[in-house]
Order: C-alpha cells, then structure tokens, then sequence
C-alpha cells in the first residue's frame, strides 16, 4: 500500500475517534430525519382487474359474414378510456368509493376529484382482446371499491351502448330501405311508362331492319332489270312470230324432222355397215317421216278443197301463244316487283324516320334506366345491410355480441406500490452513515494543515531530518459512545414500530 494512503487512513482513523460523538450526531439526525419523510410519505395501493372482450362467442361461426360485431377491435381501448371517464360514469364511481355526501353534483370538489381519478386510472391493453384498468390511492379500500365500480359500471354500460347502437342502426336503415323502395317502385313506373308511349323498340332493331330493307331492295332491283330484260327479249321474239299457223306448217315440220333422221342415217353409215339394227331402225323411220308427209299433204289438199276455207277460219300459231302467255306474265311479274320495290322503299323512309326518333329519346331512355339499375342496386345493398342490421341487433340483445367480461377479478391491496415505508427505515442508518463518512473525508481533504512529515518530503524532498512521535490523541469515551449509540438505535427503532403498527 502507499504510505501516503495508509498515513490518510491513520489520520481518519485518529479524526475518528476524536469527533465520534459528532459522527453519532450526524447519523442520527440524519436517520431521523430520513425516517420522519416516510411518515410524511403517504405510499399509493394500487388495484388491478383485467377485462376480457369476447369476440368469439360460439355463435358466430354459424353467422360468418352475416352479422357485424358493433365494437371495432382497433378503437377498443379509445371506446374504454371514453364510456370509463364519462362524467356520469365517474360520478357514480366517485361517490360510491369516496362517501356519498362527501361531494354534491356539480361541485368543485368533484370536479377536482374527477381530474385526480382520471389521472391516476391507467388503461392499457397487455394483449388482443385483453384490458388492464388498474387505480392508485393512499387509501387501499377507496383503490379496491373504485376500480370494482368503475369496471361494473363500464360492463353496464357498453352493453347498453351496444344494444342501442345496434338498434338505432337496424332503425336507419329500415328507413333508408323504405325511402328507396319508394324511389325504385317510382323509378320503375317512370321507364314503363316512357316504353308504354315509345314503341318504336330499340336503335339496334331498327338498325337491323334497314339493312334487311336494303337487301331486298337491291335484290328486288336486281330482279326487275332481269325482268325488263325478259320482256325485251319475248317481245323480239313475238315480233319475228305470226300469229297464225301457215297451211304447211305440219308437213314443214315432219320434213325438218325428216332431214334430221337422215343426218343421223348418214352419220351411223360412216361407221356401221347397212345390216346394222339402229341403221335399219332409222330407215324405218324415215320411210314412217316420207309417209306422213304426203298424207299431211294429202290432207291439206282436201281441207283446201273443203268448205272450212269459206268461213276464212286460220289455225293460232302455238309458238306464238306460248311466246305471248310468257310476255304477259313476265309484265305482271315486273308490275309486282315495282310495287314491292316502291313499297320497301317506303318502308326505308319510314325505318329511317324511326331511327331518328329512337335516336332523340335514347337519352331520356339512358338516364331512366340508369336511375332505375343505380336505385335498384342501392336498395338491393340495403335489404343486404337491413338483414345483417336485425342479425346484429338480436345478437346484441341476446348478449351474444362482443361482451366484456372480468377475466382476473380486483384483489384487495395489502402492500403499497412503489416506496414502502421499510425502505425508509433502511436507508436512514444507511445514509446517515454515508455522511459520516463523507463528513470525515472532507475534513481531511479540505484542510491544508501538514499532519504527517510524507507531506513535507512530497513539497520539499529531503528536507525532513527528524520526526517526533504525536502523543495528544485524546482517548474516547467508550461508555458515553456506547450509550449513545443504544440509546439512538432504541428511539430509531421504537419510533419505526410505533408508527408502523400503532
């Protein structure tokens, strides 16, 4: 060890000793003073109780998505704090803990103590679903009735608050459904109405009548310029026809024929010998085609002969006939097209006439249609929401609903919170001690008197020859210290327990 510290040891321990009653004086005012501060010192009980806000009852699986819980989870702690330190609520709360004619309503001293529960309640939420109101006060049975009251109160409360939340929503609601009823049954016979007086359908229709009458007409068109052609043509052919068979109109024919079976005859002989069947066939019939000539000669001679001439009677020609039916069905035909064609025309005009009056009230067509499908959906959602509202309602009613209920019920407080008066009575010997020694040290830091020749030889080395031994150390004594010190210790003591238990 240094010199130098174990002289300053010396020289405390010497202080020490000379001023021990001063030492005495110090830890026991010092104690004393200490205990007095946690007499004076009014320690605070606090009660505890912890809600729990049960949201899964077990009906609500059976109404997943159809009912609503009324209380939103992220506001819970807000909507306690706000229904807690209501005035009402802590009126009650006040006068049921404090004393009943301690405080009027409307008082100042209530206010004031409102102020106070309000700062000393603490509201927190340790986990989901779960709230921790807790309350300090000198007094621990004013901490346990409060806290019981105000948690009663507040369950009291919030089931109140939720069945008449439930059902003034269910009420809105209902009457939101009734005025769009209204509004749908309104809008509803304003679109029949508007279709009753507007028959001419709609633009797509009549878009897909115009393009029909269009077809036709080009098609009718068509059909008339081939017709005309048709008619051109028979009447060319008429033209080239008389109309009066001539005299030797059969023999001419049966010689035309005639001529073409010996075409034939001559053809098949290139190729086929005289004894050949379709040979000998076509010779068969051209000796049948020269035989009836000459009798169709024969036969116009005598009817020249006859008195038929004299009537001046001639036989129609048939080509002529046919040729003439055909023109004049071919004229009737072209007639019937042009009044089609002329009737479709007419029927454009007018599907153009139609479109143009769809066109103007599609508009009004639009928003009536719109207002309907919008009031419809709304009143749709409302019905949707009116259900879920009733559900929600009877659920609330019935106490199925979010429901607080006291998880960890208040106990009683016997020990303080925070500083408790043993603390004090430890920490008084324990300080005063501290200063002691504090007060020791400081005397010998603080003085700049030289007490041991190691100071001399740190300022002036070499300059101490000699050291005389320090005989003047007063003795101490003892008896008066030891008495002194039972006797502080027996009032520190007996002042503690009195105070504590008496």
């Amino acid at each position: 060890m240094d010199p130098i510290i174990f002289q300053y040891l010396k020289e405390a321990s010497k202080l020490l000793r000379r001023k021990l009653l001063w030492l005495l004086l110090i830890t026991g005012v010092t104690s004393f003073f200490i205990l007095v501060s946690g007499m004076l010192y009014q320690p605070k009980y606090q009660t505890a109780i912890t809600i729990y806000a049960d949201t899964k009852n077990v009906i609500k699986p059976l109404l997943e998505g159809q009912a609503t819980i009324t209380t939103p989870k992220s506001e819970r702690i807000r909507i306690v704090r706000e229904i807690m330190f209501s005035a009402r609520i802590l009126e009650q709360v006040i006068k049921a803990s404090f004393g009943e004619n301690n405080f009027n309503s409307g008082s100042n001293e209530l206010e004031e103590t409102m102020v106070l529960v309000r700062s000393q309640t603490q509201i927190t939420a340790p986990a989901d679903n779960y709230i921790n109101v807790a309350f300090s006060h000198e007094q621990p049975e004013v901490s346990y009735r409060l806290v019981n009251k105000l948690t009663n109160l507040f369950i009291e409360q919030s089931a109140q608050n939720k069945r008449a939340e439930s059902k003034n929503a269910y009420t809105f609601i209902d009457e939101q459904v009734k005025s769009y009823k209204n509004q749908l049954v309104d809008a509803e016979n304003k679109l029949k109405a508007f279709e009753a007086a507007n028959i001419d359908g709609i633009e797509s229709e009549v878009t897909r009548s115009i393009d029909r009458l269009r077809n036709t007409i080009d098609e009718i068109s068509i059909n008339i310029e081939a017709e005309e052609v048709r008619i051109s043509a028979l009447t060319i052919q008429i033209s080239n026809e008389n109309r009066f068979a001539s005299s030797d109109y059969n023999a001419q024919v049966y010689r035309t024929r005639l001529i073409q079976l010996e075409s034939q005859l001559n053809t098949l002989l290139l190729n086929y010998r005289e004894g050949h069947p379709d040979v000998i066939e076509l010779k068969i019939q051209i000796q049948d085609a020269k035989r009836t000539i000459v009798q169709v000669e024969e036969a116009k001679q005598d009817q020249t002969a006859g008195a038929d001439n004299l009537t001046g009677e001639q036989n129609l020609n048939p080509i002529y006939e046919e040729l003439s039916t055909k023109l004049s069905s071919a004229t009737v035909e072209l007639e019937t097209m042009k009044h089609r064609l002329t009737a479709n025309q007419n029927r454009l005009k007018e599907r153009y006439q139609r479109r143009i009056r769809i066109a103007g009230n599609q508009a009004d067509l639009s928003e009536l249609t719109r207002d309907y499908g919008v009031t419809k959906g709304i009143y749709e959602d409302l019905l949707e929401r009116k259900e879920r509202a009733r559900i929600s309602m009877t659920l609330d009613l019935s106490g199925q609903g979010v429901t607080y209920k006291v998880l960890e019920p208040a106990v009683f407080p016997v020990l303080p919170d925070g500083i408790r008066f043993l603390y004090f009575v430890i920490a008084g010997p324990i300080l005063g001690i501290f200063l002691s020694i504090m007060f020791i040290a400081s005397l010998i830091l603080f003085d700049n008197r030289i007490k041991f020749a190691e100071q001399i030889e740190e300022l002036f080395p070499g300059a101490v020859l000699a050291v005389l031994p320090n005989n003047n150390v007063e003795n101490v004594n003892w008896r008066l210290a030891t008495i002194s010190i039972a006797t502080m210790v027996l009032a520190y003591a007996s002042a503690a327990l009195t105070y504590q238990y008496i």
